[in-house]
């Protein structure tokens, strides 16, 4: 399959944009969930501040909390990061909050795919004044997951989103403002904000967190500064396994990119406007999701 998507220009979004960009990734999650398999399909980092709907009735109960952030800490370079913690939500928070995400009004999935288990749910102790989300929660539709970032008026904020066996482009994705995938062998993320120091986010069933502030300028950045975010990724190891794009033309080149499934014997995503198919050897390999 041959999905083709046209990065948005380098730069931080506008609140308009942003919002157009949030219908338009509706239509896509509202797209993969129609599918009786699920079409492999990217969404460019750029591009990643969507919005999701999830199901009418409440789930009972929420498992206790999971997920990597347990693992000790591995060594990496510079300063230790402080690792936010975390609470279970109370009964209350859960119904609101999956209300919220995943109320009759909202639409997506739709039909069958509505059907869902609370896979996580946590709140951040303490999180910053200006942090985009104080609360996760993560549904699972049949492999099919999405975690709804709650923010202090009790409203959805950001999404993340991942479909067991799809393809991604590399083993971490950045999803939305402090969220995003990350596939197994992958121990340790962190994440800083501009030139500020790094925050260790927490791990859990294939999604990191970190309770990061949203920064929506509205200058077109120079293509040789760096990005809004700063993201590494460690194995048990300690050695680098992800380093996010330095620049935003090395983070735009990237999003132009085609990448292959991760047997790299399909493209399965172009970028770019790029017209037909490129031959294999010229696109990226990805990888499989695989929680």
């Amino acid at each position: 399959m041959n999905t083709r998507l046209t990065p948005p220009p380098e730069g931080d979004l506008r609140p308009a944009t942003r919002n157009r960009q949030r219908d338009e990734l509706i239509a896509i999650v509202d797209h993969e969930f129609a599918q009786a398999t699920p079409r492999r399909r990217f969404v460019p980092l750029a591009a990643a501040a969507a919005v999701v709907a999830l199901a009418a009735g409440l789930a009972i109960g929420l498992p206790a909390l999971g997920g990597d952030d347990a693992q000790p800490a591995v060594s990496g370079p510079g300063a230790t990061p402080v690792r936010p913690a975390v609470e279970p939500l109370t009964e209350a928070e859960q119904r609101a909050y999956v209300q919220e995400c995943h109320g009759p009004d909202k639409g997506i999935p739709k039909g069958a795919d509505r059907k869902y288990t609370i896979k996580d749910g946590f709140k951040w102790v303490n999180p910053p004044a200006d942090a985009a989300t104080i609360a996760w929660v993560v549904l699972d539709y049949g492999g099919k997951h999405i975690a709804c970032g709650i923010d202090a008026k009790g409203k959805h904020k950001d999404l993340a989103w991942g479909i067991r066996g799809d393809t991604e482009m590399a083993v971490v994705n950045l999803k939305d403002t402090g969220v995003g995938t990350y596939t197994k062998g992958v121990a340790r993320i962190t994440i800083a904000s501009g030139s500020g120091p790094e925050t260790e986010a927490v791990l859990r069933n294939g999604f990191f967190f970190a309770p990061m502030k949203y920064v929506d300028t509205v200058e077109r950045p120079k293509p040789d500064s760096a990005p809004r975010e700063t993201i590494r990724a460690y194995d048990a190891a300690g050695k680098v396994v992800y380093e996010s794009a330095k620049t935003y033309r090395e983070q735009q080149a990237r999003l132009d990119a085609c990448y292959t499934n991760p047997e790299g014997t399909k493209v399965v995503s172009v970028f770019g406007g790029r017209k037909g198919t490129p031959p294999v050897n010229q696109c990226r390999r990805g990888v499989a999701w695989n929680w």
